[in-house]
């Protein structure tokens, strides 16, 4: 028992509290970024740069937790041990997330409109978007960065694939944009996680026989100009994964 009132008497490391709560105020102020946005509180740049200082603040953070780590270990003569290493963890678990994306958008092309069919790409009939697609240059950057974006083939007749199409976009939650069976044309929008901005796609399937369709997609960002982090090939190749599966639980 004195051994217990002991431990339990041990002090708090004051460098592995103040770490732990520095970084979960860059944690709270990089969630402020994409927040500010969807209250139209400022734009992208203001938020992207309120997440690198949260970054900063986040490393620096980080320093008082490894010495907090080891004057708190196991065995000495100051509590915090935990703090410190959740600390190391949360932080290391943002700045490599920030750094996924700093990566994905120095490498990737500075492009936000995806398309499988770069010579006759789907146009936007309902959605409210107006960007137009860039011809070559885009057709260019997409094939080298995202070579495996093509058109989907199924051996599905037309009016079933596009049953299925339509399916897929309501199980995400996408807002619909007055579906057109007879031109066999599907819209819609999805927000994207973190900064609620409108990403428009666009769907048209082809009949290739009765029993095989050609579904083309495109995804495109409303607004915003550079590189959109592979958002866009990514929202066609999950698309079309799960397009994929349904047509093999119909047949």
């Amino acid at each position: 028992m004195p051994m217990n009132n002991q431990i339990t008497k041990k002090p708090f490391s004051k460098l592995a509290i103040t770490g732990f709560g520095l970084i979960i105020f860059s944690i709270l102020m990089a969630m402020s970024g994409p927040i500010g946005t969807r209250l139209d509180l400022w734009g992208f740049e203001a938020a992207v740069n309120i997440a690198k200082w949260a970054a900063y603040l986040g490393i620096f953070a980080s320093a008082f937790c490894l010495v907090g780590l080891i004057i708190a270990r196991p065995g000495g003569k100051r509590r915090g041990f935990v703090f410190s290493l959740l600390g190391l963890v949360v932080v290391g678990s943002m700045v490599m997330y920030l750094q996924y994306w700093k990566e994905a958008k120095q490498t990737l092309p500075p492009i936000q409109d995806i398309t499988t069919n770069t010579e006759d790409p789907p146009s936007f009939w309902y959605a409210p978007n107006t960007r137009v697609y860039n011809g070559f240059e885009s057709e260019a950057w997409q094939e080298a960065a995202y070579p495996d974006v093509k058109a989907l083939i199924l051996p599905l007749s037309a009016e079933k694939s596009y049953d299925l199409a339509l399916a897929v976009l309501k199980e995400r939650g996408w807002q619909l944009w007055e579906p057109n069976r007879d031109d066999l044309h599907i819209e819609a929008t999805e927000k994207t996680f973190w900064f609620g901005y409108a990403d428009d796609v666009v769907i048209h399937i082809t009949e290739i026989d009765k029993n095989k369709s050609q579904i083309d997609m495109r995804s495109t960002s409303r607004y915003g100009s550079g590189g959109d982090g592979g958002t866009n090939a990514n929202r066609i190749r999950g698309f079309f994964k799960s397009l994929k599966k349904k047509a093999a639980a119909a047949q």
